[in-house]
C-alpha cells in the first residue's frame, strides 16, 4: 500500500495545493485503496494488487474529468522521470562512495589523536620526548590526516554532485525503479538503524574514559590520554553511521521521503548547513589550538549536532512561511 501512496504523491506532484486538487487526491486515494483491498481479499499477491491498481488508476489524464481537475491538469508543469537505469546508477554510486566518505571523516576526526596522545605521554613522563618534538610530530600527523581526509572527501563528494538535483528538485520515479528502491530500503533500514543505535550508545559512553581518568588518577596527563580513547570512539562511531547510511539515504532521496519530501525540498537548509558546520569546525580548531584543551573541546561536536536539529527545524519553518 505504501507503493500506491508514493505513486499518488508523484502523480499529484507539480499541481497546486488547492481545495479541488486536495479533494481529488483524497477521492482517488479512496478508490485505489478500495480496489487494492478488493484484490487482496480475492487472493492476489501484494505485487499483483499494486500493479493492477496502478494500471487502472495510475493515469491522471484519463481520470481528470471524473476528479474535476481537468483545468488544473492542463496547466501542470511536467516533472522529469527518473528511469530504472538512472536509479540503479545512483544507488550503486551512493553505496560505493559511502565508505570512502566515511574514511575521510574518520581521518579528520582522528587527526589530533597522536598530538593529544604524545602530549599526555610527555605529561606523565612515559616517554623521553621533549615537549616541542612531541608537538612537531603530533602537529605534522594532524595536518597529514586532515589533508588526506579532505582529499578523500572532495574526490568522492564531487563524484556525487551529478545527483544533487534529486535532493533539490521534484521528479517522477519510474514504477520499476520504485519497486527496486523500496526493496533495497527494506533491506538496508535495519542495518542503518542498528548502526545508529550502536554508535549513539558509543557516543554516550565515550565520555567515560575522561571522567574515570579524572577521578582515579592525579596526573593531568592521564586525563589527556583518556581523550585519545574518547576521540577514537567518536571517530569510529561516526565512520559506522556514514558507511551504513549511503544506500539507505539514497533510497530516501529517490522515494522523496522524510528530509527529501516534496514540501521540504529547498536550498535554504543546505546553505545554512554549510555555514553552520564551517563555523563549528573553525570554533573547534581555534579553541583547541589557542587553549590546548583538547580534552574539553571535543564536547563541541555532540553539542553542535544537537543544536543543528533545532537549526534545521527553524530553517524549515522559516522557509515554509516564506513560500506560503
Amino acid at each position: 500500500m505504501n507503493t500506491i501512496i508514493s505513486y499518488l504523491d508523484n502523480m499529484f506532484a507539480g499541481l497546486p495545493k488547492t481545495a479541488e486538487v486536495i479533494g481529488a487526491k483524497k477521492d482517488l486515494t479512496e478508490m485505489m485503496e478500495d480496489k487494492y483491498h478488493e484484490l487482496k481479499n480475492s487472493g492476489k499477491t501484494e505485487n499483483e494488487a499494486v500493479g493492477i491498481v496502478i494500471s487502472e488508476f495510475g493515469n491522471l489524464e484519463e481520470l481528470a474529468e471524473t476528479l474535476g481537475i481537468r483545468d488544473v491538469l492542463n496547466h501542470k508543469s511536467e516533472l522529469p522521470l527518473i528511469t530504472l537505469d538512472y536509479a540503479k546508477a545512483y544507488i550503486y554510486d551512493a553505496g560505493d562512495a559511502a565508505p570512502k566518505i566515511a574514511l575521510g571523516v574518520w581521518l579528520c576526526i582522528m587527526s589530533p589523536v597522536l598530538l593529544i596522545g604524545l602530549y599526555g605521554l610527555v605529561e606523565v613522563s612515559f616517554i623521553g620526548f621533549k615537549e616541542k618534538y612531541a608537538f612537531i610530530l603530533g602537529l605534522t600527523t594532524l595536518l597529514l590526516f586532515v589533508a588526506a581526509g579532505v582529499y578523500i572527501l572532495i574526490r568522492y563528494s564531487v563524484g556525487m554532485e551529478k545527483y544533487e538535483r534529486l535532493k533539490k528538485e521534484l521528479f517522477k520515479l519510474d514504477y520499476q525503479a520504485e519497486c527496486m528502491v523500496r526493496e533495497i530500503k527494506k533491506r538496508e533500514e535495519p542495518v542503518y538503524r542498528y548502526a545508529v543505535s550502536f554508535s549513539v550508545a558509543v557516543y554516550i559512553l565515550s565520555a567515560l574514559p575522561i571522567l574515570l581518568a579524572s577521578f582515579i588518577f592525579q596526573e593531568g596527563g592521564m586525563a589527556v590520554l583518556a581523550v585519545t580513547i574518547t576521540v577514537t570512539a567518536v571517530a569510529c562511531s561516526t565512520y559506522n553511521i556514514i558507511k551504513n547510511n549511503g544506500l539507505y539515504e539514497a533510497c530516501k532521496v529517490l522515494l522523496q521521503e522524510e528530509d527529501y519530501a516534496a514540501d521540504k525540498k529547498s536550498g535554504v537548509l543546505e546553505a545554512v548547513s554549510s555555514i553552520y558546520w564551517a563555523v563549528a569546525t573553525a570554533l573547534y580548531l581555534g579553541y583547541s589550538f589557542i587553549t590546548g584543551r583538547w580534552d574539553v573541546s571535543w564536547i563541541l561536536w555532540p553539542v553542535a549536532g544537537v543544536l543543528f536539529i533545532a537549526v534545521g527545524a527553524i530553517t524549515h519553518l522559516v522557509d515554509k512561511k516564506t513560500n506560503i
